[in-house]
């Protein structure tokens, strides 16, 4: 049976499920949406329906499972000429993620990971399996800092690749570049004296970076030697 007026009311949210409308009367379709699910277990809720006149009637409400996944907030993280900390994040829903390492074949970075990250807030081993397994509700926040990077004393940009591995086997990296350092130059001696007949006498050139000699004033010499 139909009823002619039907009081219908607007739609409710009960955990993740939405119910369109939550009330009515009579013969009616009700609509049931989900929010977007990004755990990697199925979720379920339990919901039931009530008549003014006592009776009830149950309907479970399963939502499908999100692929395991891993990625990066971005693919690139730079550390400063001077060296120092880089922090990497990201999100996941793995069970696990394991950090690796590898500096480029020309210009490589050389980066030391720490033993430890931070995964949905806890310290958690690289490697090891994450407390209370939040990547099953949902997609989790990762971090990673790694520490005392040495300075780049080289005139060239240095890179590394960070690898994030999920349990799965499915993988995210991140391209780790330091900044050029400075040109750099010293001399093992400030002044040699070559004798009357013009003896050769060496000086050691320590640089990062090509150079050339050129004949200077003496003011500009006197200036660089802050004398």
């Amino acid at each position: 049976m139909t009823f002619i007026n039907k009081k219908i009311m607007a739609s409710q949210k009960f955990g993740f499920v939405i119910v369109d409308p939550v009330s009515g009367s009579g013969d009616q379709a009700v609509n049931f949406s989900g929010e977007k699910h990004t755990g990697r277990l199925q979720r379920t809720i339990n919901l039931t329906v009530t008549t003014n006149g006592g009776a009830k009637k149950a309907l479970v409400v399963n939502q499908a499972a999100a692929a395991e996944v891993v990625r990066s907030d971005s693919p690139n993280a730079s550390v400063q000429k001077t060296g120092g900390n880089v922090t990497i994040t990201g999100k996941s829903n793995s069970t696990k993620l394991t950090f690796s390492v590898t500096p480029a074949e020309e210009n490589g970075l050389t980066l030391q990971l720490p033993a430890d990250y931070t995964a949905a807030g806890k310290t958690t081993a690289n490697g090891a399996i994450i407390a209370d397994d939040p990547g099953a509700a949902g997609e989790f926040v990762w971090s990673i800092t790694i520490s005392d990077v040495p300075a780049n004393v080289t005139i060239e940009e240095l890179t590394a690749t960070l690898k994030v591995t999920a349990a799965g086997g499915q993988t995210a990296n991140v391209t780790v570049t330091q900044a050029a350092g400075d040109s750099t130059i010293e001399l093992d001696k400030e002044t040699i004296n070559l004798d009357v007949n013009g003896t050769q006498q060496t000086v050691n050139v320590t640089s990062n970076d090509s150079w050339t000699w050129a004949q200077a004033a003496a003011r500009t010499v006197s200036r660089m030697m802050g004398r």
